[in-house]
């Protein structure tokens, strides 16, 4: 897989800490392999949030459907716009 040089901005105490764990070793290894396994826990709680509301949608359409509304009506309270957060442009507080 292609790697691409990036900057990022750590806390001190956290940049000390990767030092620490990564040793001699490489602080971008390390962080990747952080990375890596943040990605893959989202995405297993994605399949399961996708997995428990196909359930809920199959086993209880009427609740579900309420629960969807109750939902978008707490989201149009709070400001959150979910188009923009699925494009990655939530504004939301």
């Amino acid at each position: 897989m292609a790697s691409k040089k990036v900057t990022i901005t750590l806390a001190e105490e956290k940049l000390a800490a990767v030092d620490k764990l990564a040793g001699k070793g490489d602080r971008s290894a390390l962080i990747e392999a952080a990375v890596t396994d943040l990605l893959e826990r989202v995405e297993r709680a994605q399949r399961a949030v996708l997995w428990l509301a196909d359930r809920a949608r199959a086993e209880h359409p009427g609740e579900w459907e309420q629960a969807l509304e109750a939902v978008k009506a707490a989201d149009a309270r709070r400001g959150y716009d979910a188009a923009a957060a699925d494009a990655g442009q939530d504004q939301a507080a």
